[in-house]
């Protein structure tokens, strides 16, 4: 008989809780039933992490997961039972499962969240407009998602992210720059005094320029998006998504091996803005993003006893 020292589950719930566990057999007492490998079968029930020990959550998990065809989530147009999540751990069991038919709670949590993070997906790609058929396994449905974020979907995505926020546009066009790089501020003052008073851009960074910038001859660093001048300049970058054509920047710094002072004062130019050019799909994907701005509005509903839905980190959390 296994001793459950050292937990807070009451003896007269457990007890209870083995008979409704329990297939009596046809002859003999319930007590008879109770004892040696019966009991200890059903303790290693609730004690599924086979630790010795029974917490109450144990207890409260095994409890929730007697009745199969018991609703545990709900979902726009749908709805998951315990028998599903269940099948699903049986079909596609995660490494540390010891029963599929008795898991931990945070191993049903976890499946019963990427069930729904899927069907919620489905759900948002449906009312987009292509078609997804909710009648097959999750294998099939998930095909089917895939299929259409990287197809189809990915371009209503793209659509939706550029009405939402116009500035994409601005940062997947290319923007031609002329850029000036001096090794102390006192030089970057004095060149963007003359950028002010009229003096060409190119002739300023082709007399001025640090020698480590040379390699840019008139200043001249060519055309790309804001994504690309964001990797080489880094946070330096940033007044670049303000400007157009024809402005100069504020004077701006970062560290640099190519200046005898350990970094390089810089002014952007920006010559011209090749709008004909914008190639929103550098900035993407953006499906993904899409999906996670958009299923977050879906209202889901989990069985009280089994966990709440996380609307924000899109999971199912356990209850308190």
């Amino acid at each position: 008989m296994v001793t459950n020292s050292g937990k807070n589950i009451m003896g007269r719930a457990l007890v209870s809780f083995f008979v409704v566990l329990l297939t009596l057999p046809g002859c003999g007492d319930s007590s008879e039933s109770l004892s040696g490998s019966a009991r200890d079968e059903i303790f290693d029930r609730i004690d599924q992490d086979g630790d010795g020990i029974a917490l109450r959550s144990d207890y409260e998990m095994a409890l929730s997961l007697a009745d199969r065809t018991k609703v545990v989530a709900s979902y726009p147009g749908g709805d998951l039972t315990i028998e599903a999540v269940l099948a699903s751990l049986a079909e596609s069991p995660p490494s540390r499962l010891v029963d599929p038919d008795n898991p931990s709670n945070e191993m049903f949590l976890a499946r019963l969240t990427s069930m729904l993070r899927l069907r919620l997906a489905a759900v948002v790609i449906d009312g987009a407009g292509f078609d997804i058929d909710f009648d097959v396994d999750d294998e099939s449905l998930n095909a089917q998602v895939q299929e259409h974020i990287s197809g189809g979907f990915e371009a209503w995505a793209q659509e939706q992210a550029l009405l939402a926020d116009p500035r994409l546009e601005k940062f997947a066009t290319p923007h031609c720059i002329t850029l000036i790089a001096t090794e102390t501020e006192t030089e970057a003052k004095v060149a963007r005094e003359r950028l002010e008073a009229g003096e060409s851009a190119q002739v300023v960074a082709s007399e001025v320029n640090a020698q480590g910038a040379s390699r840019w001859p008139n200043g001249d660093v060519g055309c790309a998006d804001l994504l690309t001048w964001a990797n080489t300049f880094g946070e330096s970058a940033a007044p670049l998504g303000e400007m157009k054509a024809g402005q100069i920047s504020e004077i701006v710094s970062m560290p640099s091996d190519f200046s005898a002072t350990g970094r390089l004062w810089m002014i952007f130019n920006v010559r011209e803005l090749k709008s004909e050019d914008a190639n929103p799909t550098l900035l993407g994907p953006f499906a993904q993003r899409v999906l996670a701005d958009l299923v977050v509005e879906y209202e889901v509903i989990v069985e009280a006893q089994v966990g709440v839905w996380d609307s924000v980190g899109l999971s199912v959390a356990p209850s308190q």
